[in-house]
């Protein structure tokens, strides 16, 4: 509408990356050394206008609206971003707080929604840099893809929903102090046993706390592949409308209030691991291969302290393959900025890594829906495929 791209790009830039560099100056302010020698002192007052150089890695979307680009195209076929690259940029020329000549490198782009995120991350998975067949996932809002080696590297996206990250779940949060991390059911007395990041008392639970929690609904038997609630219980509630399993009990958490799980947050799940699961076959069956060729997964995002492998191939949100191919790196995007802000090799790097993958545009390709329609029960309607 009239006048909505730049609200959005005042939302992204002004509202919210503002506030944080002014943040990270004050840390950098706090922990600068009081007798410094002047010539390698931090500045006494760490100002935004100090910052000599900048790396944005964010999905395609929020490059565009970062930069105040027409992002209309990337949700319309066929489906082209405005960029994929977008160089020789200054903070001057974007209106930011930074040094006038400063530059702001941005990684590139591959498609509509494999971004330059992806870009970065797949700089910190070394998947340019192995003979190893490797599946490198980042699980957000958006589930992006990239399978391949040194000789070629396939990517999409799915749309996962936000669940990964804590959203749509009742009690859902981010990875930070007072989120459930893991979840242990006792398959006898129904009664959990948590991890809290902080091991304070729980507020909420984090992606890799809903893994678990839900894997362990399932082996147990408490909910059925559906996501349906079929034992009863004292963590059994259904007084209350949508049937519910209590996590915490108001006195157990932080906030004097029950932490639970419902039909509908499960159910919210299951869609968003059958995004991923279904996003895996269907770049596979592109290539005409079989989950028996992969060597390596790599998994990264920000959904809590690492993910318990065996949980999700459980409910069927990863391949079966053996658990030590599997391995959890974290928010790889912020790893992958921080390399090209200190390296030009790093940031040449992201930029062949760009430039030399496939991109697959999901929404239009043969079978996904049937895939993914397939992946909405726990673990999928083929059992076989995870025994």
């Amino acid at each position: 509408r009239p006048g909505g791209v730049e609200k959005l790009r005042h939302a992204v830039v002004e509202e919210t990356l503002f506030p944080l560099v002014e943040e990270l100056c004050s840390q950098v302010t706090a922990s600068a050394p009081a007798t410094a020698p002047t010539a390698t002192a931090v500045p006494a007052t760490a100002q935004p206008s100090d910052i000599r150089c900048a790396v944005i890695a964010g999905n395609t979307t929020m490059e565009h609206l970062f930069v105040g680009a027409d992002a209309q195209s990337i949700r319309l076929e066929p489906f082209e971003p405005e960029f994929l690259e977008l160089p020789g940029k200054t903070s001057a020329d974007l209106g930011l707080p930074f040094a006038p000549d400063a530059p702001v490198i941005f990684a590139p782009n591959v498609g509509s929604y494999v971004g330059g995120d992806i870009t970065a991350g797949a700089l910190d998975s070394l998947i340019w840099n192995t003979d190893k067949m490797t599946l490198f996932i980042d699980l957000g809002t958006n589930g992006e893809l990239v399978f391949g080696n040194r000789d070629f590297m396939l990517c999409c996206a799915c749309s996962a929903g936000p669940a990964f990250e804590g959203g749509e779940i009742s009690w859902g949060m981010r990875a930070t102090g007072g989120a459930i991390s893991a979840v242990r059911i006792d398959p006898d007395t129904m009664e959990p046993s948590l991890t809290v990041i902080g091991d304070g008392a729980p507020l909420g639970i984090c992606g890799s706390g809903i893994i678990d929690a839900v894997a362990e609904l399932f082996s147990c038997g408490i909910i059925d592949a559906r996501g349906t609630f079929i034992r009863e219980g004292a963590r059994i509630r259904r007084d209350e409308g949508t049937p519910c399993y209590i996590l915490a009990f108001a006195d157990e958490s932080a906030n004097k209030s029950d932490i639970f799980l419902n039909e509908t947050d499960i159910n919210n799940f299951i869609r968003a691991k059958g995004a991923i699961f279904s996003a895996i076959r269907s770049m596979l069956n592109s290539l005409d291969m079989t989950v028996d060729v992969i060597d390596q997964v790599i998994v990264a995002g920000g959904i809590g302290n690492g993910i318990n492998i065996g949980n999700a191939i459980s409910i069927g949100m990863l391949p079966r393959i053996s658990v030590s191919k599997y391995r959890y790196i974290g928010n790889s995007s912020l790893t992958g900025a921080c390399a090209m802000l200190l390296s030009q090799d790093a940031t040449d790097q992201v930029f062949r890594i760009g430039r030399n993958m496939t991109y697959i545009e999901l929404s239009t390709h043969p079978g996904y829906m049937d895939e993914f329609v397939a992946a909405c029960f726990l673990p999928h309607t083929d059992a076989t495929l995870f025994e």
